[in-house]
């Protein structure tokens, strides 16, 4: 299921392609305005551009025709288009009759967003949105126009050279694919497989290498390209305190290098026969250096401005990639799992539901957070005994595991209770997999569960979806668990959706 940061470049991607269709700047920006309106019912826009300290209308859609036929002064901050330019930064305002730099455009207008477009440091016009609606813009909104603001800032410099907007599209897409891909594994060794294959496949680089830190300060391999000859590969380390190589420099300034002709850099280090050009990005998370990505090639200039940004993106999205592989792995290597049910405990569920928080603000994703509790389980014990009891925990613990993708995180939250973490499904999806647990539990046959006041042993649950239902990690449980009270409070064995109660 892709999330809403996926979604957003793929919008951005389809809006590249279709003004590249466009013979006239002014007719691509009106299209652009267009499709934007109508993905992200974000208001009436306009682009105006600057021209020598004037900012002036050069695309509009949504407004009556002569409403800006005005121009707005940078120096001075006129309006809140002036204004947004003069402070360099984006404006939003919530109620335009509170705002002393409003200057009156359409009557009905309540709240307004404008965008900046700055390109090398430079305003070179602003992005503007205004809604007959208080409060209209809120912080999705907000972002979409940063995002569209920097497309067009790209449009204006790069609209006469086909090609480079062209390599734009593409590489959007690529990394749009190269991030679902990295997304998909957890397990450290298929992220490593999964990396090698995103870059080979998506960005055609035939020699490469990963380079992991270890605990001496020293860069060790640890993935290599299929190309990659494995005598160069062997016993080599580079390092980082020392700055040896290429590789060694780039870890110990923790900047890229690259050099398009490493003939005339005495820092390199010669492996592959006829390698000409090399780059070294290193690989951060949290902003600690764990390793660099090393890419060589015969070509003399391979690398340009454009590689260079491209690779940085991936960088840290192998960085997140590695990271989240790593800490899945140590939290194996801690047995931080229930050890009745085999489930992960309370201490793993939190430390994966933070990671998963902090993954879905980063790429405006979605999750859901889904908690089971048994129905009556308290009698069930003191009737069968807790020797039995802990088999029904053992069984369902065994249903969650074998009913999740290996995405999710089934845990035992504590007692009776039991959560899973659906990473990007919507609460929908969640719904219709604590649905399809439910049914399970309630025809699974358990000793005992007769004398249960339902006849047999159920389990009631909640669902929540994050950030709609929560946007932090101690939300997001407070509205599952009131979720599931809510089922058993309803009668049990149901399940019930936070804000879809009945």
């Amino acid at each position: 299921m892709k999330g809403k940061f996926l979604k957003e470049l793929e919008v951005i991607t389809k809006i590249s392609q279709r003004i590249q269709k466009q013979e006239e700047l002014r007719d691509a920006l009106q299209e652009m305005l267009i499709m934007a309106k109508d993905a992200y019912n974000i208001g009436n826009g306009i682009v105006l551009i600057n021209e020598d300290g004037k900012l002036k209308t050069l695309a509009i859609v949504g407004y009556p025709e002569g409403v800006f036929d005005l121009t707005f002064d940078i120096k001075s901050g006129q309006g809140i288009i002036g204004f947004s330019a003069k402070k360099r930064k984006t404006i939003v305002v919530s109620d335009v009759a509170k705002n002393p730099h409003y200057i009156l455009g359409i009557p009905d207008t309540k709240s307004e967003v404008a965008v900046p477009i700055i390109i090398k440091r430079k305003i070179i016009g602003v992005l503007n949105f205004e809604s007959p609606e208080k409060n209209a813009f809120k912080k999705t909104d907000v972002k979409n126009a940063q995002a569209l603001a920097a497309v067009i800032g790209f449009m204006i410099l790069n609209f006469k050279t086909q090609k480079e907007l062209e390599k734009m599209v593409k590489r959007l897409e690529m990394l749009t694919k190269a991030t679902t891909r990295l997304n998909n594994t957890v397990r450290l060794s298929n992220t490593l497989s999964a990396i090698v294959k995103v870059i080979k496949d998506y960005f055609g680089y035939k020699y490469f290498d990963i380079m992991l830190k270890d605990d001496k300060g020293d860069l060790v391999p640890i993935k290599t390209s299929k190309d990659f000859p494995i005598n160069v590969i062997k016993n080599f380390k580079a390092n980082i305190n020392r700055g040896e190589g290429l590789t060694g420099t780039a870890a110990k300034l923790g900047e890229i290098v690259c050099v398009n002709d490493v003939a005339k850099d005495k820092r390199y280090i010669p492996a592959i026969k006829d390698i000409r050009s090399e780059i070294v990005i290193p690989i951060k998370v949290q902003g600690e250096l764990i390793g660099v990505l090393d890419i060589e090639d015969p070509e003399l200039n391979r690398f340009k401005r454009d590689d260079i940004k491209i690779l940085s993106v991936l960088a840290i999205e192998i960085g997140i990639a590695i990271q989240n592989a790593s800490l899945y792995e140590k939290t194996k290597e801690l047995a931080t799992t229930d050890e009745l049910t085999g489930l992960a405990n309370y201490r793993s569920f939190r430390d994966y539901l933070d990671r998963e928080v902090k993954r879905a603000e980063r790429y405006q994703k979605s999750f859901s957070l889904v908690m089971f509790d048994i129905d009556y389980f308290k009698q069930y014990n003191d009737q069968n005994g807790h020797d039995q009891g802990n088999v029904v925990l053992k069984r369902i613990g065994k249903i969650l595991l074998y009913n999740n993708r290996s995405v999710d995180l089934p845990a035992r939250f504590g007692g009776e209770e039991f959560v899973a973490i659906l990473p990007e499904t919507s609460k929908r999806g969640a719904l219709a997999y604590a649905e399809r647990i439910r049914k399970v539990v309630e025809k699974t046959k358990f000793k005992g569960e007769s004398r249960q006041p339902n006849g047999r042993l159920t389990v009631s649950g909640g669902v929540a979806e994050f950030p709609k239902d929560g946007n932090t990690s101690a939300k997001i449980i407070k509205a599952v668990d009131t979720a599931c009270y809510e089922a058993k409070d309803s009668g049990r064995n149901q399940i019930r959706g936070f804000n879809e109660l009945h």
